[in-house]
């Protein structure tokens, strides 16, 4: 038999490409197609966001648990695996479209007729930017009882039978089963930035956010009519731009991981020859070799006296000097002393880390040295730009892993004595990039002395560091996935990431890159561990979400009323849309603080009247958040690479 009334719900996403935000106007349309009269008491609508996480106490592990519990012993009897749900509405409003709200004012009818025919209701909801889930929905496990109606509902927790008759009991002791929790639950629910939409990994934890249509029946041998339309949410980076503006400062925070790499008896390529200074002091200037004179005939006796002989021919006869010989095994040397090469590999954040999916790392890396880098420099012999090979380093490979962290919590509640918080864990780790080089050659010569900054100029270093940054393009494709979730903490669950980066470094080449054994003998290879890494969705404000978040609500028709604390509206006609904010810039903006941390106050206060106008101009901090808006195409850019797993659409409740 088919049914009497066919009910649609659909969210117009032509402008958000499917993916919403924090202070994005959702709307959409109720569609009813009734064949034959049909009697209802209203038709709800609802926008939820549900954070479900989920399980398994092993019968073991509650049995042990047990035996040191001497309160909670009758657990023994149970030698299952028990399976725990902790539900969390970290969203949730109401708004009744049908009946109009002029005719709920006047009409004491507790149901109204539809008569065959289409009919269309549209609604509107804004999505807030923190969950509401302490506001709404108290304590975990608070029950309320309406004796009237018999209707009993429960706010989070685990549905169970212990829990029915604990409470049933508790209602004929006392009357009332509205429990007010303990010291051990108050603080169980945190009120935080609404969390992204999260899937892929079971019914271990999944948020899902949906608007829900209810045609509520009059009679209570019927079902209500309902459907569901899921939609993506990825939240708002808030804090992005603040993250953004500490680079134009010349010191700003930093945060890095270092690990240090040791060379050992490493030997220069080029060896230098020391010369005593004696001997080059004795051998500036070369001197003429001796020649001895030709040999002159033999004078009779009278030719010897009458001859007149040169003054200095004695000195010419004398025999040539001796030449300089080594005087020992040290005047003349060769510098062939092997020497450690230390340096560290670096990776540097600014503070805070963070990272955006499908953007170019945000990230640097170094090789960082305490050794000047004239040590690595043929310095001492009048050559301070040619290196001597000793500070040769060989980056071999990259390697770059990202573990994502959930933890979630599940509240075990019976009722009576079981009071108490199960907590469970699951990683994935995600091969972000593999980047093999063969040989790739830096030298520790070109470092240069580190600039101070917080993260190098504390008292614990001594002494001066100098740097060589790694070229980026060698690892610009160590780029995040497009479905990865941001970053977040809800009440159950906590998404949260490590990143670890692998260099592999030698001293001197490889021949042979097939030959493993050689490859393991020659490259060193260095772990740097980043706890914690902040990953962002890339969603920055825009100017119609920063009109919609200064606006309080959305608007209203001044006769709306509130009823069983739903906000109801009358159909057939579609609020008004947002008005935005009217901005009137000056003719010259000021610049950022970092650039002009002062105003100019030479301008008269003539001008500044004569440039008045009758809108209200903004405030430097207006004009600073206008220039700081995302681009539109970047904007919808980033909505739309977000998707979820198909089991984002399936088991909505």
């Amino acid at each position: 038999m088919g049914s009497a009334c066919d009910v649609k719900i659909e969210i117009d996403r032509s402008y958000t490409g499917g993916t919403f935000t924090n202070y994005d106007i959702i709307k959409g349309t109720v569609t009813l197609s009734v064949t034959s009269s049909i009697s209802l008491n209203y038709i709800q609508v609802k926008l939820e966001g549900v954070s479900k996480s989920e399980l398994i106490i092993p019968a073991q592990q509650r049995l042990q648990q047990s035996r040191h519990d001497r309160h909670n012993r009758r657990r023994d009897r149970d030698n299952k695996d028990k399976i725990l749900q902790d539900i969390h509405k970290v969203l949730y409003d109401t708004l009744i479209v049908f009946p109009p709200d002029n005719v709920r004012q006047v009409s004491q009818a507790k149901e109204f007729t539809l008569t065959p025919g289409n009919y269309s209701y549209p609604f509107e909801f804004k999505l807030p930017l923190n969950n509401s889930c302490v506001k709404l929905q108290g304590v975990t496990n608070k029950i309320s009882f309406n004796k009237k109606t018999f209707d009993l509902v429960i706010n989070n927790g685990n549905f169970n039978s212990n829990m029915i008759r604990n409470k049933a009991q508790q209602f004929i002791n006392n009357g009332s089963v509205n429990g007010n929790g303990n010291a051990h639950t108050q603080n169980y629910h945190i009120t935080n930035q609404l969390p992204p939409s999260l899937s892929g990994i079971g019914e271990f934890a999944n948020i899902k956010y949906y608007v829900k249509v209810t045609c509520k029946r009059s009679s209570f041998l019927k079902t209500n009519l309902r459907s569901f339309d899921p939609f993506i949410f990825l939240p708002l980076d808030l804090n992005i731009n603040e993250m953004s503006s500490l680079a134009d400062y010349e010191e700003y925070k930093e945060v890095f991981v270092r690990k240090e790499i040791i060379f050992k008896d490493r030997i220069p390529e080029i060896v230098g020859i020391k010369i005593p200074p004696q001997a080059l002091e004795k051998k500036t200037l070369p001197k003429v070799p001796y020649v001895p004179p030709p040999p002159q005939p033999k004078k009779g006796f009278f030719q010897k006296i009458f001859d007149n002989p040169t003054p200095n021919s004695s000195q010419q006869q004398q025999p040539p000097p001796p030449i300089l010989k080594k005087q020992g095994p040290h005047q003349y040397y060769q510098e062939i002393e092997s020497k450690d090469v230390a340096f560290s590999f670096e990776i540097r954040f600014r503070h805070p880390a963070f990272l955006i999916p499908t953007k170019t790392p945000s990230f640097k890396l170094y090789l960082v040295s305490k050794s000047k880098p004239t040590r690595y420099t043929l310095n001492e012999y009048g050559k301070p730009d040619e290196s001597n090979g000793l500070g040769i380093v060989y980056l071999q490979n990259l390697k770059f892993e990202l573990t994502s962290i959930t933890m979630i919590t599940v509240f075990e509640d019976d009722g009576g004595l079981v009071n108490e918080i199960h907590s469970g864990k699951q990683e994935e780790t995600i091969s972000i990039c593999n980047n093999n080089f063969k040989n790739l050659k830096f030298d520790l010569m070109h470092c240069k002395k580190l600039k101070s900054s917080t993260s190098t100029s504390s008292s614990s270093v001594a002494n001066d560091l100098y740097e060589f940054e790694i070229p980026k393009k060698y690892f610009e494709n160590c780029t995040l996935p497009d479905y990865l979730s941001p970053s977040f903490k809800t009440c159950n669950i906590t998404r949260r990431y490590n990143l670890k980066i692998s260099g592999g470094f030698s001293s001197e080449k490889i021949i042979d890159f097939r030959n493993q054994s050689e490859v393991n003998k020659k490259v060193k290879t260095v772990d740097l561990l980043c706890t914690n890494i902040k990953v962002l969705s890339g969603l920055n404000m825009t100017s119609s979400l920063h009109s919609n978040a200064s606006k309080s609500s959305l608007p209203r028709n001044p006769s709306i009323s509130t009823t069983n604390g739903m906000s109801t509206t009358p159909p057939q006609q579609p609020p008004r849309p947002p008005e935005k904010r009217a901005y009137t810039s000056p003719p010259q903006p000021p610049h950022p603080p970092i650039h002009r941390p002062s105003f100019d106050n030479s301008v008269n206060s003539s001008e500044l009247e004569n440039s008045t106008s009758p809108a209200e101009l903004p405030t430097y901090a207006d004009v600073m958040i206008e220039s700081s808006y995302q681009d539109n195409s970047e904007h919808i850019r980033a909505r739309r690479r977000y998707q979820q797993h198909e089991q984002y659409y399936n088991n909505l409740t």
